[in-house]
């Protein structure tokens, strides 16, 4: 093929239906046809930004629609296979990158270096300009990071691999969720979804998820995934529910996936955790570092940690629960749109467009209305 279709984002939150020509390819890359492309929630920020035109997209599931020698050789896939894609491009031969751990990689860190290659925020000045799954084909280089995925599970699905490897990488390998511990996921986002997915299959008892009043469905949602408890933050008292799942206890851990980052919510999480030695796993702190309770977080003998991004091996756990069928995934799997309606899908994600989305993806395939 000599063209591709793709929507790009050619200003802030506006994005057009673009032709783009289709490199050749060289023996140490290859073509991936997209099939499902999801949306995250990071998407929506990166929408507003006005760093180029760019296509968007770095939860990618495809094809093999092109792939030279060398590639297939150190890839280990074939023209046909599907496959799973990271958002990160690593350098591939640094001491974070021999551990599987690519998001610590410099040649990743686009916050510190916008030249910087990611899926789904790399401009299309960037040559081949294929750098977003909202586009019929993308662009393979080297250092693309590969995984392949089962045979047993539909695209969409498949798409939910990077946020449900969050779930894994924040629940389990932060938050030391695992058989006799108990742990608050703060959030029935998709990220959170993961968190309660990633701790029920790690044996984690009792499974709690809080969220909003507008949060409703995600929260029952949520407990069909597994969750032994959801509580409306908005309408029940958060530590008088926790303290009594856990017999008076308190949880052993808590994972915020909200963007929220109020001090009230940190001394919330601190209020619910353990008299000692919890675990707080945190996305994003106050602006204000006098909202940071640290003389609570000493005392209580907490061990703060981030939320950011994966390792390869969560993710690779992550497609073997996508494989394995054992949660009903269809539930997070709630739309799926065109090229054409991408700036709707964005919107939506961020809660301004059509209502009820959880985990939403982009076939560039689609032809006609969102399903």
């Amino acid at each position: 093929m000599a063209e591709t279709v793709a929507a790009v984002r050619v200003a802030p939150e506006e994005t057009e239906i673009r032709t783009l020509p289709v490199p050749e390819i060289p023996t140490d890359a290859g073509l991936l046809k997209v099939e499902a492309a999801g949306i995250c929630g990071s998407d929506v920020g990166i929408y507003r930004r006005d760093n180029g035109p760019a296509i968007l997209g770095h939860e990618n599931v495809g094809i093999v629609a092109q792939i030279g020698r060398v590639a297939a050789e150190r890839w280990g896939v074939k023209e046909g296979d599907r496959v799973a894609i990271e958002e990160y491009l690593p350098c591939g031969h640094c001491n974070w990158c021999h551990q599987g751990e690519y998001r610590h990689c410099r040649a990743t860190d686009n916050s510190a270096d916008p030249s910087a290659l990611r899926y789904g925020s790399t401009p299309t000045t960037v040559a081949p300009g294929l750098w977003g799954g909202y586009s019929q084909y993308l662009y393979l280089p080297p250092q693309t990071v590969i995984h392949k995925v089962p045979d047993t599970a539909p695209p969409d699905e498949l798409a939910l691999a990077l946020p449900l490897g969050n779930g894994v990488q924040w629940a389990c390998v932060e938050g030391g969720a695992a058989p006799g511990r108990s742990i608050l996921v703060m959030g029935p986002g998709q990220q959170g979804l993961g968190c309660v997915i990633a701790a029920k299959a790690a044996g984690a008892n009792p499974v709690i998820i809080s969220g909003l009043g507008r949060d409703a469905r995600r929260l029952e949602v949520a407990k069909q995934l597994g969750a032994d408890v959801a509580i409306d933050v908005e309408h029940e008292d958060l530590k008088a529910n926790i303290l009594d799942a856990t017999g008076g206890e308190g949880v052993d851990a808590v994972v915020n996936t909200t963007s929220a980052g109020s001090g009230q919510l940190i001394h919330d999480a601190l209020a619910v955790l353990k008299r000692k030695a919890g675990i707080l796993v945190w996305q994003g702190l106050p602006a204000k570092v006098e909202d940071f309770p640290l003389g609570v977080l000493t005392r209580k003998y907490v061990t703060l940690k981030s939320c950011r991004g994966h390792s390869y091996m969560s993710v690779e756990l992550a497609l073997r629960y996508i494989g394995s069928r054992r949660f009903p995934l269809e539930l997070m799997c709630t739309h799926r749109f065109g090229l054409q309606d991408v700036d709707t899908a964005i919107r939506s994600v961020g809660g301004k467009g059509l209502d009820g989305v959880i985990h939403a993806t982009v076939d560039p395939w689609l032809e006609g209305a969102a399903r």
